[in-house]
C-alpha cells in the first residue's frame, strides 16, 4: 500500500507536466586502482560516447 506523501511546500516546483523518464543503459568498470581507471575512462571516451567517473 503506497504511504501518502506530505503536501509540497509553497513555491516547490512541483510534478511535471509531461514524463520525463527516459530509459537508460550503462556499464560498470571495477579498477585496480586510479591509474587503472584513468586508462579505462581513456578507452572508453574513444568511442565518443559519454562517460562517467564514480569513485567510492
Amino acid at each position: 500500500m503506497a504511504r501518502k506523501l506530505p503536501p509540497l511546500p509553497p513555491g516547490a516546483p512541483g510534478r511535471p507536466e509531461k514524463n520525463r523518464y527516459r530509459e537508460q543503459y550503462g556499464v560498470i568498470v571495477i579498477c585496480r586502482d586510479e591509474a587503472d581507471q584513468k586508462r579505462a575512462y581513456d578507452w572508453l571516451r574513444r568511442f565518443r560516447r559519454p562517460v562517467r567517473v564514480v569513485t567510492t
